[in-house]
């Protein structure tokens, strides 16, 4: 019995002896990726960097300006009624659809009451033109007076001149009628609505707003001492939402505004996935080119208060720069701050990085710096 007992001890301290060396191992492994993670953290931060450069840009001034659509009107309702059917704000419509719809049963009895009077008067120009042939054949032999003769071929364009007359109205009460159903002039969105179902609607009343959400254009009003230096399809930087994005100069005004001494430039955003009436910052040329330094367009950290790059300085430690932005010139783009040529700037892996935490790169962009 006391040998029972003394296995059954043993066999319980192996056991524990087992779980506790696992336990101690598994332990040890899971710490050794932390440490890892915390020998690389001692090093730096991973990063690719970019040297900054000079090259001849032309100065630029910041400008605000907003998004606008080339189409953007009020489709009116052409016929008086009332409003059966109105599409609803938000929709997407292409060219030809219905957006409104007005009662049209009045143009529909004005129109049977027309029809009836071109079949009326038709009859009338039968009968005449049966009639002048009738007193033609008289007069042949000198059996009726050819005042007789003159006076129903008179009667007879007089009559067929009515049935001109009732057929134009027809086609006017038709095309009335083809004006109570009010079709999108352009592929749009409906934006705003300014009527309801049941009203009595007016010749002219505007019903919605439609607008073109595709055929987009940035609107800038522009100081007139720097149209000079503009250039059409030239690309500009615009600012938006901390993005910075070219775009093309698409137009701009002959004349300008003499109270503001502005004229307005118009950028060229179709396809754009934004709004009309954004607001933006647009970036045009103001002088002639000259030196000024570059950095790749990937090292601008863009917030709402302000723009800056990172540096990495001889300890490979980050530090923050504030710029002003220029023009762009390909990937790269011109600013204004506390830069010199060569410098190393933070292309990639900079969105966490603080001013002052070490960096690290890969062998290739040491042996490149």
């Amino acid at each position: 019995m006391n040998i029972m007992n003394n296995e059954k001890s043993l066999n319980k301290a192996t056991s524990l002896w087992f779980k506790a060396t696992l336990f101690v191992s598994m332990s040890t492994l899971l710490c050794l990726p932390a440490q890892a993670n915390n020998n690389d953290q001692d090093k730096g931060h991973l990063v690719s960097v970019d040297v900054v450069k000079k090259e001849q840009v032309n100065p630029s001034i910041w400008l605000p300006g907003n998004v606008i659509s080339r189409k953007n009107a009020p489709i009116s309702a052409e016929q008086t009624g009332q409003l059966l059917w109105l599409e609803e704000v938000g929709v997407d419509v292409e060219k030809g659809d219905v957006i409104a719809r007005i009662d049209a049963r009045h143009l529909t009895l004005q129109l049977a009451r027309q029809k009836a009077q071109v079949k009326k008067a038709q009859a009338d120009v039968d009968y005449l033109r049966v009639q002048k042939q009738r007193i033609a054949k008289l007069t042949e032999k000198n059996n009726s007076a050819v005042s007789e003769y003159e006076k129903v071929t008179k009667d007879l364009i007089v009559a067929e001149n009515d049935v001109v007359d009732l057929s134009i109205a027809v086609e006017q009460t038709l095309l009335a009628i083809e004006k109570t159903t009010i079709v999108a002039p352009f592929t749009g969105n409906i934006s705003q609505r300014f009527a309801h179902e049941g009203e009595l609607i007016t010749l002219g009343r505007p019903l919605v707003q439609l607008v073109d959400t595709q055929n987009l254009d940035i609107k800038v009003a522009a100081p007139l001492t720097i149209a000079p230096f503009l250039k059409r399809n030239a690309t500009v930087m615009v600012k938006w939402q901390n993005q910075l994005i070219t775009l093309p100069i698409r137009t701009w005004s002959q004349a300008g505004e003499q109270s503001s001494r502005t004229f307005d430039v118009r950028l060229a955003a179709s396809g754009l996935n934004i709004l009309s009436g954004t607001p933006v910052t647009v970036s045009l040329p103001k002088q002639q080119a000259k030196e000024a330094l570059l950095v790749p367009r990937d090292a601008l950290v863009l917030r709402e208060n302000e723009t800056y790059v990172l540096t990495v300085d001889k300890e490979l430690q980050a530090q923050k720069v504030s710029v002003l932005v220029g023009q762009g010139v390909d990937d790269w783009v011109s600013v204004m701050g506390n830069l010199s040529v060569n410098d190393s700037v933070v292309v990639r892996g900079g969105e966490r990085l603080q001013s002052g935490q070490k960096v690290r790169f890969n062998n290739a962009l040491v042996a490149k710096l």
